[in-house]
């Protein structure tokens, strides 16, 4: 396991500490991923590497085919695959019957527009998996797993409550020595009123004054709610990945 963990930290720091690999830089350096198709050339890294707990795959470089199709089926075809610019034409061909999605990165601009908190409408810091019980039964499967996941890991949460229930959530999706990637969601009846928003800018300013990391913003291009409030809270596009989703069953 030590060695596992060594290599890792090893492919970690060939790679910059920059919005496109914050996903990938974030399994090496906690140490429980797989790393697969690894290539000789240092100076040009080449690898797979896949998150088995979130179904996860990234991909660097120009590992083989092969490397991309068995981390895969290792998730059982149904986790997401995120490729770069430069390899997405090579990825597509490991993942037959997927459509790459371009997801547009961003970086905090503008912090003066983050929105502050409003009387009435508390948004709090969540403290951990002791708080699992406050979740609403109506939160999607996916995303109440993604929830007990972070306060069982103590992963910094932040949650916006109406009538004492939380209705938006914000949440350290990975992390390096100087990124995070903000994950979002808010129940649908909920929408459109400003919980996002104000999840979003609490947990912005409580990582910045606590680890003083810079957050990303990575939304699919087709997903307008998401680029929009990217915008509006003041984030700029810096740089895009493509992100090849399962196949839904109907």
């Amino acid at each position: 396991m030590e060695d596992s963990a060594a290599e890792s930290a090893r492919l970690a720091a060939l790679l910059p500490d920059v919005p496109r690999f914050v996903e990938t830089r974030a399994m090496l350096l906690g140490g429980c991923c797989e790393v697969l198709g690894l290539g000789e050339d240092a100076a040009n890294p080449s690898f797979v590497v896949r998150d088995g707990e979130e179904d996860l795959v990234c991909v660097v470089g120009c590992p083989a085919r092969e490397a991309v199709a068995e981390a895969i089926a290792r998730s059982g075809n149904v986790g997401a695959v995120i490729a770069m610019p430069e390899n997405v034409s090579r990825v597509a061909q490991a993942v037959p019957g997927r459509e790459p999605q371009p997801a547009i990165l961003h970086l905090l601009g503008e912090a003066e527009r983050l929105p502050g908190a409003t009387e009435g409408e508390p948004v709090r810091l969540l403290s951990g998996g002791e708080e699992l019980s406050l979740l609403p039964s109506g939160l999607r499967a996916e995303l109440r797993t993604e929830l007990e996941r972070a306060l069982r890991r103590g992963t910094p949460t932040v949650a916006a409550f109406v009538g004492g229930v939380p209705v938006s959530f914000c949440y350290v999706a990975s992390e390096t020595e100087g990124l995070w990637d903000v994950s979002i969601d808010t129940l649908e009846e909920h929408r459109r009123w400003g919980h996002a928003a104000r999840c979003a800018a609490s947990l912005i300013r409580h990582m910045r004054d606590t680890t003083g990391k810079e957050p990303v913003w990575g939304a699919v291009e087709s997903n307008a709610p998401s680029m929009g409030l990217a915008a509006k809270l003041g984030f700029v596009p810096v740089d895009r990945v493509f992100v090849f989703e399962p196949a839904r069953s109907r």
